[in-house]
């Protein structure tokens, strides 16, 4: 499934989570943990399931 198909909130969310981890040394540091990053990646993943759910309604 690509961006385009996911609808606005999940591509918005996913840029929300891109623009972090670009700024943000615990995100670009491999096993290092982020709070913000993990709750920006956490509202992606909920956009794309919801995002999933209707399409299949």
């Amino acid at each position: 499934m690509t961006a385009s198909l996911l609808g606005p909130a999940a591509v918005n969310e996913w840029r929300a989570a891109l623009e972090h981890a670009a700024g943000c040394l615990a995100c670009r540091t491999s096993g290092a943990r982020c709070e913000t990053g993990e709750r920006l990646l956490g509202a992606y993943e909920r956009a794309v399931r919801q995002a999933r759910s209707e399409e299949g309604q």
